[in-house]
């Protein structure tokens, strides 16, 4: 298994994701603490596409719960971001 630093890790991404595509662990640390591992990626985990179920006109059929008052979606998302 290899060990790399997140800054390491972020200077050469390309580098390492070759590496655990070619089948290599790696091990990323943070301040020689563990904090993630990178494993390849299995068959059963890849997304598999479902085709849908009912036709795409149901849901553009679909109406609209309207609103009390206007809603800025984009002051919310920055709020939302400052308490993080």
């Amino acid at each position: 298994m290899i060990k790399v630093s997140t800054a390491e890790l972020k200077t050469h991404l390309g580098h390492y994701l070759r590496l655990v595509r070619s089948g290599e662990s790696i091990d990323v640390t943070s301040h020689r603490h563990s904090v993630a591992h990178l494993v390849p990626s299995s068959p059963q985990n890849d997304l598999e596409i479902i085709e849908p179920t009912r036709p795409v006109q149901d849901v553009q059929n679909i109406e609209a719960v309207p609103l009390r008052k206007p809603v800025d979606g984009v002051s919310i998302l920055l709020a939302d971001r400052r308490r993080r």
